[in-house]
């Protein structure tokens, strides 16, 4: 794994799925986007991403983690299927995986003050795939001590 100056630790509600998120920005230096479509702005669903940086999400067993997927279907919204609280957002472009951190699953969430409100509903699919594959995380670990 790179050397990042920061690493950000965080949860789901009971701990079963955790990650780190590793980048070279304190969370006071990070703009959280506050997605605005119609799933996340009812939640005050907020995200993180910078490009040169990596998620690694820890889990005892892969049965630990599901998707959700809505709108264009082509994000997997990922929640812990034991206490259902949601901890990252993935996507696939030409075979590579993308991810977003789920701002409210941080340890330390309440030092985020910049958030920007963000709505893509009106983006055309290749854009939408493009966005993401030019300002989403591009290193995502998935690290499971048992795979099923």
């Amino acid at each position: 794994m790179s050397e990042y100056k920061h690493v950000h630790t965080g949860a789901c509600d009971c701990g079963a799925v955790k990650f780190e998120y590793h980048c070279d920005q304190d969370l006071t230096e990070h703009t959280a986007r506050a997605c605005q479509c119609e799933f996340c702005k009812p939640r005050q669903a907020s995200y993180l991403s910078l490009v040169a940086s990596e998620l690694r999400v820890h889990l005892k067993d892969r049965r630990y983690l599901y998707a959700y997927r809505f709108g264009t279907n082509t994000a997997d919204f990922m929640h812990c299927a034991v206490c259902n609280s949601q901890v990252f957002v993935k996507t696939r472009v030409d075979d590579q995986d993308y991810a977003l951190v789920y701002a409210p699953a941080l340890a330390r969430f309440s030092e985020l003050t910049d958030f920007s409100p963000v709505n893509y509903d009106e983006e055309v699919l290749s854009d939408r795939l493009q966005r993401r594959a030019q300002n989403w995380i591009a290193k995502l670990d998935v690290i499971s001590e048992r795979e099923t």
